[in-house]
Order: C-alpha cells, then structure tokens, then sequence
C-alpha cells in the first residue's frame, strides 16, 4: 500500500512540475500572408485569410522575410467614409507572441500581439501592447 502512495505521490509531483505553455489552436502556423476584415471582440481581434489586402479596407500581410504591410485609416479622423493608406514596418514571432513595429499617420507604433488562433482561415489575437511613438 505505501508503494502505491508513493508512486502516486512522486507522478504529482512530475506532473506538477511541467512546464505549462498556452496552447495556440493551430491547423497551419505560418503567419506570412494577408490578413483582412478585423473584427473587434472584447479584447481580441479576428482577421480573415486572403490572398491579398483589399483596397481602402483595413488589414496588414506578413511576409516571409519580416516585412509587413499594413493598411490602415490615412489620419487621426476615424468618422467615415475613411482613405486607408499602406505602412511598412518590420514583425517577428516568438511561438505565440508577435512583436510589430510599423509606421502609422502620426509617426511609428510598436506593438505586441498574443496569437489565440491561427490556420489557414483565420488569425485572432490579444493585443498585449501598443506604445506609439510621434514623428518617427
């Protein structure tokens, strides 16, 4: 009877001592491409996978080599009806957290992103961070 409790007892303590990691529901990984129609919920924001961005509609494509663009409101006024313009900036991705800097109307923004989900339809995150920085 003890081995028995101690065998339970120490596959406690393994298993309490794994690493936990958030799991991010996942069919294709891969980041790169164009993401469009971002739809605000609470704190999270779901983009659509397209082949390309729309014009004057808001989304950002990822490329390969690290790049990005993003299309986004062309000035400080959000009233409709809005111009987009494009902004290139720079993204990288740690498992489930992407790190952007991109240009915006105003100057630059840095930005942190938790990824919830990704596959090949559709990209939702949790903005972690935004720090805006004028006339960069």
């Amino acid at each position: 009877m003890k081995t028995i409790i101690k065998v339970i007892l120490c596959s406690l303590v393994l298993v309490s001592c794994q690493k936990l990691v958030d799991p991010v529901e996942s069919g294709n990984s891969d980041l790169a491409g164009s993401w469009i129609n971002p739809q605000y919920t609470d704190s999270l924001v779901t983009y659509t996978k397209a082949d390309k961005l729309v014009e004057n509609e808001l989304g950002i494509s990822f490329k390969s080599d690290y790049t990005l663009v993003e299309r986004k409101i062309n000035g400080w006024c959000g009233t409709p009806p809005i111009t987009t313009a494009d902004y290139a900036g720079t993204w990288s991705r740690n498992d489930s957290i992407v790190t952007i800097t991109v240009g915006y109307w105003g100057g630059a923004v840095d930005i942190t992103w938790k990824i919830i989900t990704l596959n090949d339809h559709k990209l939702e995150i949790a903005v972690v961070k935004s720090e805006y920085h004028e006339g960069k």
